[in-house]
């Protein structure tokens, strides 16, 4: 990658607009039973919050040095306080994050006995934002789309982007000639037409084709199908430790994973999508923006929990 790349970075502005979420780590010890039913007794000594979801991929693009905002929205409770708290700390521009009555802001909160994950508990709502809601992210995308150079959707199925949303997105983006990246939800799949890349993992994908991707061959038929059937630029299809695969009109890459001690893949395909944007931002040919994204992914799994991507790991 050449210098260039890098310096430009610090000149890009991406949007994300998608899902946001709190992740929250526990740790502690297990040394005593409860009295009050046949289960362990966890002595919390460490608890965190990170950004999760839409907000992992913006605190991603924030550690690669491009500036970022989010929208999408929170519910109006105690964890929409956490939430906003860490977007001002780690200086993500908010103004398209709404706090909504009858919400629930997601949160995943990890519990662990040393290194060892007990229990995920999640607290969420998955249904749809309503119309009213919809009209007032649209005003903040319309404004936000003017100023960034890539939109990055974040669907994880919570309810923020809907097919309305989804339509609008894609007409102003394309009339404004900004890419669209997309992180796709199975529900969703078809609604991205014409995006830049979008980036189903191997379920996704899956689910979408209607049969198991096994082998490295199939797979690779797999990818042609999709860009084909969702008239996306292009397909990078994620495989976890069978690395990825990227398909255009011009190639068909494989990607093979990196051989690396893996501690924790959590956040994995956030770090794809942000490296694979904010290098494409700055004119690297795909195929290269690729190959970093990857590296960048092995980078992030070597260590537990939820880890941003940061231009040293591209080295």
């Amino acid at each position: 990658m050449m210098k260039k790349n890098i310096d430009q970075l610090k000149k890009k502005h991406i949007c994300v607009i998608g899902d946001v979420m709190l992740d929250v780590f526990s740790s502690g010890k297990v040394e005593r039973k409860s009295p009050e039913a046949p289960v362990d007794i966890l002595d919390i000594q460490k608890s965190e919050d990170r950004p999760g979801g839409a907000l992992n991929v913006c605190m991603n693009l924030q550690s690669l040095g491009v500036q970022t905002e989010i929208i999408g929205v929170l519910g109006d409770d105690f964890e929409a306080f956490r939430l906003e708290y860490l977007c001002d700390k780690h200086n993500i521009k908010r103004m398209g994050l709404y706090r909504k009555k009858g919400r629930v802001s997601t949160s995943k909160t990890r519990f662990f006995n040393g290194d060892k994950q007990l229990i995920r508990i999640d607290h969420e709502l998955r249904t749809d934002i309503s119309k009213e809601t919809e009209d007032e992210l649209l005003v903040e995308i319309r404004r936000a789309i003017k100023g960034s150079d890539i939109i990055i959707l974040q669907d994880y199925n919570k309810g923020v982007l809907t097919e309305r949303l989804i339509s609008e997105i894609m007409y102003m983006a394309k009339k404004a000639k900004v890419p669209v990246f997309v992180d796709p939800k199975i529900d969703h799949m078809d609604s991205y037409n014409g995006a830049t890349l979008i980036k189903p993992n191997r379920l996704e994908a899956e689910a979408q084709l209607g049969y198991e991707l096994n082998e490295l061959e199939t797979a690779k038929a797999g990818a042609k199908i999709l860009l084909e059937r969702l008239k996306c630029k292009n397909i990078l299809l994620t495989l976890g430790e069978n690395g990825m695969i990227l398909y255009n009109d011009e190639q068909l890459l494989h990607i093979p994973a990196k051989t690396l001690d893996v501690a924790d893949i959590t956040g994995a395909g956030d770090t794809v999508i942000s490296v694979m944007a904010a290098l494409y931002s700055t004119d690297l040919p795909i195929e290269s923006c690729a190959q970093y994204a990857n590296q960048a992914a092995a980078e992030t799994c070597k260590e537990q929990g939820v880890i941003p991507a940061t231009l040293k790991m591209l080295y």
